[in-house]
């Protein structure tokens, strides 16, 4: 049995126990999320492509690709912590987050957003191939008084905290962030962030994993990488010859290349679109992006002999306020805005609204494989198929995913462009 068949069938399992557990769990007790339960009996889709849609909007939203420089950043980590916001939003708000996160009620994400969670634990408890972390966390202050049904529902995420002890409070999220992220990322908030606040929507994301394929590090060899045409510069770039999935994408102008980490659940995607179309071949492959396309061009890669190389790299990112900028433009106003912020599905006192989005990132990727970690707080061209072994050289801008194969979902989503920038 292949390895993909014994990751599909085990994700069956999870998804059948999963779905016996939910049926006992508070969220089938109640009308908390919705005036009409019986969606509760009917199976959730497997399909994430609108988180796909979601963080590849955002990513053209929130990233200046027509510059050169790098860029690193979890949209499923912003996805889920907005997801907390989305569970306790009312009316406009929810209307809003609703259409921008690409979900279409409640109680389907709530089924949708559980089952994702439940299966990477599963996962994680039944493999030591790679660490993929997850973890989502309301704090909201003592003052809160949050409605016992969502506290049923969300008992893990929910969690009060009094934010009048502000440092205190924010070694708590802290604490939380550094946990989930394994001491990568120590510091999320600082006190100031949190003093006048009385929530936080925090998630946390990590992962490592090491190649099915590792590069040799005795391959590796300095190599000249184009951030455009004038602008070069020597880089540490690793080589091998393997057997791996790739293939050309007519729709998207670029290349794409599947290296898969151990256990096979999870691999690095990454596109590369021609060097001879320079910035404007990388910019039209961006802006063609969408979910429903993206794991289309994935299934259609072919299996065969493909040397590979491709830079060693570090990149860390820090997005604030631009973050909100981003998910403004996106259709996402009322959230932060404390005149018409409607999140009484938490709280029917009202009052709650995000005025600060704090997202970190990092990512490093050498011969043995990637290690990558993110935290979020909201306060056109032909190719035939070759003869010969295919030559796919990564010495120029290309975008990368670390992807789950399993849910055809983006964890981190990256652009390399500039070894200096």
């Amino acid at each position: 049995m292949q390895a993909k068949e014994i990751t599909d069938m085990i994700d069956k399992i999870i998804y059948i126990a999963f779905s016996l557990a939910l049926i006992s769990s508070p969220l089938v007790r109640g009308q908390c999320l919705s005036e009409n339960d019986e969606k509760l009996d009917e199976q959730v889709s497997n399909d994430l492509s609108g988180i796909t849609d979601f963080g590849l909007d955002l990513f053209r939203e929130i990233f200046p690709y027509n510059v050169s420089r790098n860029f690193f950043f979890s949209p499923y980590s912003i996805w889920n912590a907005l997801a907390l916001a989305y569970f306790g939003s009312e009316d406009h708000t929810l209307l809003q987050l609703q259409k921008v996160l690409h979900l279409t009620d409640k109680v389907t994400a709530m089924k949708q957003w559980k089952q994702l969670q439940y299966m990477y634990e599963m996962r994680q408890m039944n493999n030591s191939d790679y660490t993929f972390n997850l973890a989502n966390k309301a704090f909201f202050d003592t003052s809160v008084n949050l409605r016992p049904c969502m506290t049923e529902i969300m008992n893990k995420e929910l969690e009060n905290l009094d934010f009048g002890q502000a440092e205190s409070a924010a070694k708590t999220i802290n604490d939380f962030v550094s946990i989930v992220t394994k001491g990568r990322i120590s510091q999320i908030v600082n006190s100031g962030d949190i003093s006048n606040s009385k929530m936080a929507l925090v998630n946390a994301a990590f992962f490592k994993g090491t190649w099915l394929y590792q590069f040799k590090a005795s391959a590796t060899k300095k190599e000249l990488f184009y951030a455009t045409p004038e602008d070069y510069f020597f880089v540490d770039m690793m080589s091998q010859k393997g057997n791996f999935k790739s293939g050309p994408s007519e729709e998207l102008g670029a290349h794409i290349l599947e290296l898969p980490y151990t256990g096979e659940d999870i691999s690095m995607i990454i596109l590369l679109p021609p060097f001879i179309a320079g910035e404007e071949g990388f910019n039209n492959m961006v802006a063609k992006l969408n979910g429903p396309l993206l794991h289309k061009e994935i299934d259609s890669l072919w299996r065969g002999q493909v040397e590979v190389s491709l830079p060693k790299f570090k990149l860390s990112e820090a997005v604030g306020d631009e973050l909100i900028t981003s998910l403004v433009k996106m259709g996402i106003s009322d959230l932060f805005d404390p005149r018409l912020a409607n999140l009484t599905a938490f709280d029917p006192a009202g009052g709650l609204s995000v005025g600060k989005a704090i997202h970190k990132a990092f990512v490093e990727v050498n011969e043995e494989g990637t290690e990558a970690g993110a935290a979020t707080a909201l306060i056109q061209f032909r190719v035939a198929r070759p003869i010969e072994p295919e030559k796919f050289i990564c010495n120029h801008p290309f975008l990368f995913l670390i992807f789950d194969n399993a849910t055809k979902n983006i964890l981190f989503l990256g652009a390399y462009k500039n070894p200096k920038a």
